[in-house]
């Protein structure tokens, strides 16, 4: 398992990608913090842009659920049942879109490219490709993150863990001791494959990543906060 990074390393990743944009283009800096719809039914006038809430509220509303888990937490005395909850959260967390995306239009603005709130990806083809799925989104954090030598890249990878997400979001698991265990191709229902075991995590992996995600969370929301009041 890669090591899951502190609550420090992930705010000085975070802290770092932010600084860098810091004096970048000012108008373009601010497109790459201020979600933008370039096809909604009825445009702007020519030379204008469509701000768009919905990736804010959106976010808005994860913090909210995120905060109610936590509230959960506290209440519930079980092991299983608080492991339960924390896959929820960080399952909600990675899913969410507003935070990679803005962790992306820094690095956009890095390669001097136009900030863009439709996330896509460069294929080995060379064609673009929108980013569906959040393992795409991180992988092509990661790439941008790279020849940038922001820390970034290796901090959303090493919180990421596409396994758990789809164990835990298909239903392909169940509690054994203190591992979550991937049940994988071992039951006969829907097998697409060879009989085989799934991944198995520790209960304090699950705790960590938990922990992780909301601490990357976090910082990119009170990173963007502070940027964005450079323009009030």
């Amino acid at each position: 398992m890669t090591a899951i990074p502190s609550d420090s390393e992930i705010a000085s990743a975070v802290e770092s990608l932010f600084s860098a944009t810091a004096n970048c283009e000012r108008i373009n800096r601010w497109n790459a913090l201020v979600p933008t719809d370039k096809q909604v039914p009825v445009l702007p006038p020519q030379g204008q842009k469509h701000v768009s809430n919905v990736p804010l509220r959106e976010a808005e509303e994860t913090f909210a659920f995120i905060h109610d888990i936590d509230a959960l937490l506290h209440r519930l005395s079980s092991t299983e049942g608080r492991i339960r909850m924390m896959l929820v959260g960080y399952c909600h967390i990675m899913e969410s879109e507003l935070i990679p995306s803005l962790i992306w239009n820094q690095l956009r603005l890095l390669h001097c490219l136009e900030p863009s709130w439709r996330f896509t990806r460069t294929t080995k083809k060379g064609e673009t490709r929108a980013c569906w799925l959040p393992k795409d989104k991180y992988a092509e954090i990661n790439r941008l993150a790279q020849p940038l030598s922001q820390p970034i890249g290796n901090i959303v990878s090493a919180v990421w863990n596409g396994s758990l997400r789809n164990d835990f979001n298909h239903s392909r698991y169940f509690l054994s001791g203190t591992y979550v265990l991937g049940s994988g191709g071992l039951s006969p229902i829907s097998r697409s494959g060879a009989f085989r075991t799934g991944h198995s995590f520790r209960f304090d992996e699950v705790r960590e990543r938990y922990r992780a995600a909301k601490a990357l969370m976090s910082g990119v929301a009170k990173e963007h906060a502070n940027a964005c009041k450079n323009y009030k």
